[in-house]
């Protein structure tokens, strides 16, 4: 049974008592919270606060840091303001963490008398605890599995209500001042996921949403949030802190497009930032949508695309049978399409109506992180209305050239043949659609003939592009020449 405590004193009460000399910072203190989120669970936070100051040394206690704060990046400062030390204090104000830290107290017992309901009273010495299970030491004897409650006098003064970093400062003056603190911490992160509605045969509407999710132990109420879009190197702790030290320090400029509802998005030091338009709060232990992007008429292509099967060798009729090519939808990342946009990275999930005006799922796929400029391919999956198959209809030996007498028993041989190949594309559906075709080539083969015109993607792939009429069939000729060697023995 788990052992249950009562705390019998006011926290505000044993906070004044136990920390008098200490000025509490505290939640009503705040002047303002922004927090910069990365991708990789990690977060800036930048939290400005009023604290009355004596003249000389003070000891101040920024309480409600996160839990999961990278203590060694923190860094507090104001005007006038000198910081001789600071201290990350986590041992929080738990029922196990009271029974711990009691070891060696006496405590007041309560127990129930089973028949009356009765609180029988009586006194015992904590001495021994682990995980708030206490060994209790009575008058009578030793018990370790005590059923009842126990009641405290006073708690430790080492716990705290909330996570706190305590700083030794000396103040030039007698002021109240704006003091500054910013941590990294892990714990919260971001991604995005976008829905793309597919409105007709080449346009779309793109909704990107913002998923933040916070572990990091603490709530950021009333935040200014911004994104950053990029993969922070963390080698050590202090890698991250040029980029902590410019934003805390700088104001952010003025954003140079505006996104969905205001948003905002900026260059920042090679990554890009997004800042959200109105402030939030972000619970701990949520997952908070925020819309970010919102652009409706995108124009995009639907290709279907094939790689060959077919192999070139003197020795093989090379052939493939109703093969079904991959469905990419294709989205230029420009002005000109209606985009133009820094893209988070993230999932990107397509919907479409079907006749009946029902919205269907059709496919989804991931992107990284897109530049402006960037054209987006993303496979959705396989067209089921149509196919290809592809033979290798003749094969010929254009030359060969005899071995040279050396001496040696075996010699290599060399040939060149010619493949005449050909691909019938069948589409079955109510609508023409474009197909690219690639051919893997043979090393320093080249297409000789070819009933439609292709290009040399780079040295060994060629690629064609061609439109399959509606319930349609489209054919593909062409002829390739390459070199065979072979071992020749006598």
């Amino acid at each position: 049974m788990r052992f249950l405590s009562l705390l019998i004193l006011s926290l505000m009460g044993i906070s004044a008592t136990c920390m008098a000399t200490e000025k509490l910072v505290g939640e009503n203190d705040k002047i303002s919270l922004d927090i910069s989120i990365y991708n990789q669970n990690l977060a800036l936070v930048k939290d400005v606060r009023k604290v009355a100051l004596e003249q000389g040394v003070n000891d101040i206690a920024f309480e409600g840091v996160a839990e999961k704060i990278k203590s060694e990046t923190a860094i507090l400062y104001s005007d006038g303001l000198t910081v001789l030390e600071q201290n990350y204090d986590y041992d929080l104000l738990t029922a196990n963490n009271i029974v711990d830290k009691s070891v060696g107290d006496v405590v007041k017992t309560v127990i129930q008398n089973p028949t009356t309901g009765e609180n029988i009273y009586n006194k015992a010495k904590i001495v021994s605890a682990s995980y708030g299970l206490p060994i209790l030491e009575f008058d009578y004897g030793i018990e370790a599995n005590f059923p009842g409650r126990l009641v405290f006098e006073k708690l430790p003064t080492s716990l705290r209500e909330k996570p706190t970093l305590v700083a030794k400062v000396i103040s030039d003056t007698v002021a109240t001042k704006n003091i500054s603190l910013a941590y990294l911490t892990n714990g919260i992160s971001w991604k995005t996921n976008y829905v793309a509605k597919v409105t007709g045969k080449d346009k779309l509407n793109l909704t990107g949403w913002v998923t933040i999710n916070n572990e990091s132990g603490i709530d950021y109420n009333n935040a200014k949030v911004q994104l950053i879009a990029g993969n922070v190197n963390e080698v050590v702790s202090y890698t991250a802190r040029p980029i902590m030290l410019r934003s805390v320090v700088n104001d952010m400029a003025v954003a140079e497009a505006s996104l969905a509802k205001g948003a905002s998005e900026q260059e920042l030091s090679g990554y890009h930032l997004y800042t959200l338009p109105n402030k939030t709060t972000i619970k701990d232990k949520q997952t908070k949508q925020i819309s970010l992007i919102e652009k409706n008429e995108v124009k995009y292509t639907k290709e279907a695309m094939l790689s060959s099967r077919l192999y070139f060798s003197p020795n093989s009729n090379s052939e493939f049978k109703q093969v079904h090519p991959d469905m990419y939808y294709v989205i230029n990342n420009n002005e000109e399409d209606n985009l133009g946009l820094q893209l988070p990275a993230g999932v990107v999930r397509f919907y479409e109506d079907d006749d009946n005006g029902n919205l269907q799922f059709i496919g989804e796929n991931s992107i990284s992180h897109v530049a402006k400029g960037e054209t987006i391919r993303l496979r959705l999956g396989s067209f089921v209305n149509m196919f290809a198959s592809g033979k290798i209809k003749q094969i010929k030996k254009l030359s060969e050239e005899q071995p040279e007498k050396n001496g040696n028993r075996c010699n290599d041989v060399k040939s060149v043949y010619s493949y005449d190949a050909e691909i019938e594309f069948t589409n079955s559906g109510k609508n023409p659609q474009e197909v690219v075709y690639t051919q893997n080539l043979p090393q320093d083969s080249e297409i000789l003939v070819e009933n439609k015109k292709g290009i040399l993607k780079n040295a060994s792939t060629y690629e064609w592009r061609f439109i399959v009429p509606a319930d349609g069939k489209q054919i593909l000729n062409f002829v390739v020449k390459a070199p065979y060697t072979k071992r020749v023995c006598n």
